[in-house]
């Protein structure tokens, strides 16, 4: 079994990635819902509710960890890879060796949460040039669904801009939600610079590392949101994941137990 943390459904993305390259895997989500969003939450407090998912998916008997949180993974990598005590997996490091391969001498932009920006992961983990913007507006419109092709025309205008005018010719789609835009956004950018989306990444790399299973194709989510709304947005965004889906609760103070 493996198991992805996220700090909503952004994660979802991911999940996808890995359900279409391990097919035959059984998988256990673990979205924080209580705690969304993760982008500009205290690095203190990121990484203890990290660390309880971490332990709850060692004690659920995951083999291993994927940190589909953008924010997570640079805050709480090592946090994780601690409390999980075995092989544990950020999207951060992944999309850094493609976007430094793919970008033509240029500047590798990065769209991302404010927390994300503020430490700086891209820029230390890219061995390029690395322009990053935070773009809150346009991840909430990602979580809360429903959004128009105007309306995230509108929101990704500035940080979109910004980016192209620091000179980029590749840009990270760095938070797990901004793929649910991507055909949008990569129209948009079409014209000056390619998308790469972390999550494909990702899977690329275990589906190197850990070796395929004839396991049930099973998904568990865990969440510590309103299991209703997240069993709509999974049937929403993956409908051909929510069929093999289970769906529950667990109360945050439970994790810390």
């Amino acid at each position: 079994m493996i198991a992805l943390f996220d700090s909503g459904i952004g994660g979802l993305t991911v999940l996808h990635s890995l359900w279409r390259r391990l097919a035959q895997r059984d998988y256990l989500y673990l979205s924080d819902q209580a705690h969304f969003p993760y982008g500009d939450r205290p690095a203190q407090d990121v990484r203890r509710d990290v660390a309880a998912f971490a332990a709850f998916a060692r004690r659920e008997g995951a083999e291993a960890l994927v940190l589909a949180c953008n924010t997570a993974s640079a805050i709480a990598l090592e946090t994780a890879q601690q409390a999980f005590s075995g092989p544990t997996y950020g999207v951060i490091a992944e999309v850094a060796s493609v976007a430094a391969s793919r970008s033509a001498g240029g500047v590798v932009g990065v769209l991302a949460t404010t927390n994300t920006c503020r430490t700086h992961a891209y820029r230390d983990a890219v061995h390029a040039r690395v322009a990053e913007v935070a773009c809150p507006e346009l991840i909430a419109l990602a979580e809360a669904g429903g959004a128009s092709d105007l309306d995230v025309a509108r929101e990704a205008q500035a940080p979109l801009a910004a980016l192209r005018e620091a000179g980029a010719d590749v840009v990270i789609l760095g938070c797990t939600h901004l793929p649910h835009f991507e055909r949008v956004l990569r129209e948009l950018t079409r014209p000056w610079a390619s998308l790469l989306d972390p999550g494909e990444a990702l899977a690329e790399r275990l589906a190197r590392e850990l070796p395929e299973r004839r396991e049930q194709r099973s998904v568990r989510c865990v969440t510590t949101g309103d299991p209703q709304t997240f069993a709509r947005r999974l049937l929403q965004e993956l409908p051909q994941v929510a069929e093999h889906a289970r769906i529950e609760a667990v109360l945050p103070s439970a994790l810390h137990a």
